[in-house]
């Protein structure tokens, strides 16, 4: 009881600091705009009644959705410890478009994950929060070449309504990002605010839909992105 008090109050405190840091950055004037589409479809397959694997492939694009930024395959392996706690890893191997700069085109990463989520209910609503630890480094070039792995501590809450009758239960996300690399300090690099909603077609698979709010703060100029995305998800049992 103590713990699921802990992530109440959790929960609460990010809500309230997304709130204040979103009014603070529409009040920016200097900073750099974007917008983005994000689209993901994916699959999965569960193994038994406790491990999930799941194979995804996502396009992403930039410069006001003119411009492709990366597109990237990923897989999933979850597995739920106990009742609504779980954990995961994940893989990604992701081709970036790097336009800017002398040197440009696509650059091949690599990047792996390992999560923590726990979720509960209060009521209608359906309560999530997931920590991540995340490294990602260019494929091809060494260290001595100058390719220093980033990593990231990310956390993440969300809220959904379970509204009666209704098939587009409301989602809202908050998440935080602190960033790390060999020789540096941690520190906070970014947020992002998400609202979206869901579809389950049952047998057809499931359709969501979201608009979603970035901000980096790491950089001298913070630089904001508003995104338009659209998934879709297909479990085979």
């Amino acid at each position: 009881m103590k713990v699921l008090k802990y992530l109440k109050i959790s929960f609460v405190s990010l809500l309230f600091c997304s709130l204040i840091f979103a009014n603070t950055a529409f009040a920016q004037v200097e900073d750099t705009n974007d917008f983005g589409f994000w689209s993901s479809v994916g699959v999965d397959y569960s193994i038994g009644k406790k491990l999930k694997i799941g194979l995804e492939q996502n396009i992403r694009l930039k410069d006001n959705a003119t411009t492709t930024d990366e597109y990237f395959s990923q897989f999933d392996i979850e597995y739920e410890l106990f009742d609504n706690f779980e954990i995961g890893i994940g893989l990604r191997y992701v081709s970036e478009n790097d336009n800017q700069g002398k040197i440009q085109g696509y650059e091949n990463h690599f990047r792996y994950n390992a999560d923590v989520s726990y979720k509960y209910e209060i009521n209608r609503f359906e309560v999530s929060h997931r920590f991540r630890y995340q490294n990602k480094n260019e494929l091809g070039i060494s260290e001595a070449q100058g390719d220093i792995a980033t990593e990231n501590l990310r956390f993440k809450t969300g809220l959904e309504y379970n509204i009666k009758k209704w098939p587009l239960d409301p989602e809202f996300e908050a998440e935080v990002f602190h960033r790390f690399r060999k020789g540096e300090a941690m520190r906070y690099s970014k947020y992002r605010l998400t609202l979206g909603t869901s579809y389950n077609l049952k047998k057809f698979g499931k359709f969501g839909i979201y608009y979603r709010y970035e901000r980096s703060v790491i950089v001298r100029l913070p630089r904001d992105i508003t995104i338009f995305g659209l998934d879709y998800s297909f479990s085979i049992n």
